[in-house]
């Protein structure tokens, strides 16, 4: 009987990959999802993401100011933790 699934992990980046700093959509998303779920838990994720996409698209400017600014508050932090770090998606 196994113990252990080595082989059946969901993530294929390292224990010591960086990630990168959410942009406004994602720290958006990342609240909304959240308020969605709670009000609908049986709703399937991708029509969470569908209709987050559709939110996204008919906010105003200003209305995602708040998310810009907190994406960039991210972003700034990211570059203070890691200094060196540079994005470098991978070919498949």
């Amino acid at each position: 009987m196994l113990t252990s699934f080595p082989l059946l992990q969901t993530k294929k980046q390292s224990p010591h990959h960086i990630k990168r700093p959410m942009n406004a959509f994602m720290v958006f998303s990342h609240i909304e999802r959240k308020r969605i779920v709670e009000y609908q838990p049986d709703i399937h994720n991708a029509e969470i993401s569908k209709n987050l996409g559709k939110k996204w698209k008919e906010l105003h400017d200003q209305d995602k100011q708040p998310y810009i600014q907190e994406a960039e508050r991210l972003r700034v932090l990211h570059m203070k933790e890691y200094p060196d770090y540079k994005y470098q998606p991978r070919k498949k």
